[in-house]
């Protein structure tokens, strides 16, 4: 059996945004559950700067991650996190299970 892939996402959120944002979430991850390939997802502040966050997410594959991206940047979502952003977003992925 193949391991899943972790893929973190990390965010500087304008302060004036992250409770807009934050209330976004719920509705956006809707999408994402329902998307192939899609296992888990965590999202939590910084305990030091609330305005950054970071997404920890599983998927079957680092293909279906790279899929999920595409349909989130085809709809125009990615975009619009880009504006809220004080920083690019930096992601990451993690694939071998050492324990």
């Amino acid at each position: 059996m193949q391991d899943t892939v972790i893929v973190t996402l990390e965010l500087a959120l304008k302060p004036e945004l992250v409770d807009d944002f934050c209330e976004q979430i719920p509705e956006a991850l809707k999408d994402t559950r329902a998307f192939p390939g899609f296992v888990d997802i965590s999202i939590r502040h910084n305990a030091d700067d609330p305005n950054r966050v970071i997404f920890i997410e599983e998927w079957a594959s680092r293909a279906d991650h790279e899929a999920y991206v595409a349909f989130r940047t085809k709809s125009g979502v990615m975009d619009q996190m880009a504006a809220m952003l004080t920083s690019p977003p930096r992601t990451e992925y993690w694939d071998r299970n050492i324990v």
